[in-house]
């Protein structure tokens, strides 16, 4: 790691992106709580067109926070709203423990997003974040690179990315250079991309992924045998790759959060599209045996 950077980067960051800090509360540790520690989960969802609207609704607001509160961090796409107070009426919801980065406003048309990196404060350090560069105007909406660190010593650079559907092979196609420039810039080899890359059904052949992430350097953990939409149809659009360093982090364990099964919707007025039309995707990881 180039820890000696870190504190330019850092404050050069809070020039760019709102960002809150909560300070993680001194709590007694108990056995429960260490081995609860020894893992972390970390998701990404994309909660489609966060906002106003969805605030408003309070089921859906509920849903969401324990969607959130039941992960270590969680990787937002598609947030749409033009103010922040969205954004702070749910982290309102949310134990006081949790903190977030919150990426520029992005996208070529109207419609822009943000990405939003909501962490457990208690359990991960941010050590500094960075938006991509793209000078070649590959990506609708430039990835969003986080440099979190435990207190068990598992840190690691977490990419969030929303690729456009009809640009999805070529902004695939690019995501390797995205780890490359991140791995640089922080000098950190254990890399987790994830998102809603869109890498399906009409948009991208999924057969071709391995090829753009090769088995030698990289792990796709939400393979092509997820289904990550609420929609009667089967796809695995949302995606979470680490790279090959990170593999001694992975406890292998992974999967789709069903929240339409998780909660009992018949106690609600709200359907399960009303939270979102994507499945939160997760994995879990060490938080003693980074080696690098």
């Amino acid at each position: 790691m180039k820890l000696p950077h870190l504190a330019v980067l850092f404050l050069g960051f809070l020039g760019i992106f709102p960002l809150s800090c909560n300070s993680a509360k001194n709590t007694q540790n108990t056995r429960e709580e260490e081995r609860i520690w020894d893992t972390v989960k970390i998701c990404s969802f994309n909660i489609q067109i966060f906002g106003v609207s969805k605030m408003a609704k309070s089921e859906v607001a509920g849903m969401l926070a324990q969607i959130v509160s039941g992960m270590d961090i969680v990787a937002v796409q598609e947030v749409r709203s033009v103010s922040i107070e969205p954004v702070e009426q749910f982290m309102a919801l949310l134990p006081e423990r949790y903190s977030y980065v919150l990426g520029p406003r992005e996208g070529r048309s109207g419609s822009k997003e943000q990405y939003w990196v909501i962490y457990d404060a208690e359990k991960f350090t941010l050590l500094g974040a960075a938006q991509y560069p793209d000078h070649d105007d590959v990506f609708e909406r430039n990835p969003l690179g986080v440099y979190l660190q435990s207190p068990k010593g598992f840190d690691f650079i977490l990419i969030d990315n929303h690729l456009q559907p009809g640009g999805a092979k070529k902004e695939i196609e690019a995501l390797p250079a995205i780890v490359s420039y991140f791995r640089d810039y922080w000098g950190e080899e254990d890399v987790l991309v994830m998102g809603d890359f869109n890498a399906d059904g009409s948009y991208y052949n999924e057969s071709a992924l391995e090829a753009v992430f090769p088995v030698e350097a990289y792990e796709i953990v939400i393979t092509n045998d997820f289904d990550t939409t609420v929609a009667a149809s089967d796809n695995t659009y949302d995606r979470f790759i680490i790279t090959d360093s990170a593999r001694e982090d992975f406890t292998g364990n992974r999967g789709v959060l069903r929240f339409d099964e998780e909660f009992d919707f018949s106690l609600y007025s709200i359907k399960p599209l009303d939270v979102s039309d994507h499945y939160p995707i997760w994995a879990e990881f060490y938080t003693e045996r980074d080696t690098d």
